[in-house]
């Protein structure tokens, strides 16, 4: 394997040190219009494509164009475009023009409870933030009750302490240039995207003020300075700067990476029209629920999620510990199917299932939904929250209509199960 062969893609094609000029200079997106544009050459005599290609390129101006607005008109109260955000709400509020109506819009994202929840779970899945993970709650609680001054507190110790354990060199988001907050390939790496940011975060205020600040200032805040930040916006600037933190971080692993192989013309047809369906299919999506008392049986019983339930808690309960491998959401697992099927029958077998019962079911995300079951241990009745996700074979979450995805509880162990309640 040559050196070049064995680089990461970041280093191959590194970015701009202070950021990409434009949302349409990050490569995916640049890759994604040379694509098409040479699909659109090779399909030229093929009438029978030329309605999905205009769909194609519609739907990759609606993307890109969308994330440069929003940085047009956001960029300069230093919001922060990330991949968590649903894109539907936002491009008609960027498309204004209005700074305060998009800042609206973007904030309405953060008090979309439902929304969140899916947002949350899938945060606290990266691995620096899982200790970090009960001050994510906690700060969700706060947010969600008014008391932003402690929202704002809590997720500036959390974001310090989640880059501080990013990498070998142990320094907090408080001591980062911006150009360190450059990745490869990210929306967060608009020239007005997270590493601009670094200016007001770490701006010294040597004088006490209590006039009203709307900005995420890291440091006048933490040292006393600041005295009146208790308000949604510097809350919801909160949120966003750690979900875009999170990006970055893996844009940063995907950087690392070297570049595989490129795909067929073919092939890149196909994800084009995935995302898109992908992205049509997420913004549609609404919120469910259906409980035995109010609906019936055949009602709750209907939703795919609970027919997983159902035949996960009875693998448990039979102690078919090779059935009820494939619904436990997993981390890491062991080296081979015997030793992860082994592992969960020593978590098991201390607590066998008498009996359960589905109680209702609440379609929470895209590919988040939670059950209440009533279970029986130990001659014992009590009542359960098991929070679902449906991820494919690359633990990618997927919308529940997707046949590449299964569902799976997080909950992988009976104590996780039985004696924790979903906050």
């Amino acid at each position: 394997m040559t050196k070049n062969a064995a680089r990461g893609r970041g280093e191959a094609d590194p970015p701009p040190v202070s950021g990409y000029p434009s949302a349409y200079d990050i490569p995916k997106f640049k890759k994604m219009a040379a694509e098409l544009a040479g699909l659109k050459l090779l399909l030229s005599l093929s009438p029978k494509m030329r309605g999905q290609m205009k769909e194609l390129e519609a739907e990759l101006e609606r993307i890109v164009g969308t994330v440069e607005r929003f940085y047009q008109v956001l960029g300069e109260r230093h919001w922060v475009f990330h991949d968590n955000l649903r894109l539907d709400p936002l491009v008609q509020a960027v498309s204004t023009g209005d700074a305060d109506t998009a800042e609206a819009a973007l904030i309405a994202q953060y008090r979309d409870e439902d929304r969140m929840r899916w947002v949350l779970l899938r945060t606290k899945r990266v691995s620096a933030l899982r200790p970090r993970a009960d001050l994510i709650d906690g700060a969700w609680r706060d947010y969600q009750e008014g008391r932003y001054y402690s929202v704002v507190l809590v997720l500036l110790s959390v974001m310090d302490g989640f880059v501080n354990d990013v990498g070998q060199q142990r320094r907090g988001l408080h001591t980062r240039d911006g150009e360190e907050l450059v990745a490869w390939d990210s929306v967060t790496a608009h020239h007005q995207g997270l590493a601009a940011t670094q200016a007001s975060f770490t701006k010294s205020f040597k004088k006490t003020s209590a006039e009203p600040v709307f900005e995420l200032y890291r440091n006048g805040i933490v040292h006393g300075n600041l005295t009146n930040f208790d308000n949604l916006v510097v809350a919801s600037k909160a949120w966003n700067r750690l979900f875009a933190l999170v990006d970055w971080l893996h844009a940063l692993e995907e950087a690392a990476r070297p570049e595989p192989p490129s795909p067929s013309w073919t092939d890149t047809l196909k994800k084009l029209a995935d995302n898109a369906q992908q992205h049509k299919a997420m913004d549609k999506w609404v919120p469910r629920a259906a409980s035995v008392a109010a609906d019936g049986v055949e009602a709750v019983l209907s939703e795919p999620v609970v027919q997983a339930a159902t035949a996960m808690l009875e693998a448990w309960k039979t102690r078919n510990y090779g059935k009820l491998a494939p619904f436990l959401h997993e981390f890491t697992k062991a080296k081979s199917r015997g030793a992860f099927i082994g592992d969960i029958r020593k978590r098991f077998e201390v607590s066998p299932l008498d009996d359960y019962e589905v109680i209702r079911v609440e379609m929470r995300g895209p590919g988040l939904a939670h059950v209440w079951v009533s279970l029986t241990v130990a001659g014992e009745a009590k009542e359960s929250e098991l929070r679902w996700l449906h991820v494919d074979e690359d633990q990618h979450v997927r919308i529940e209509t997707d046949s590449r995805g299964a569902w799976q509880t997080v909950q992988t162990d009976p104590l996780a199960i039985i004696g924790r309640a979903w906050q």
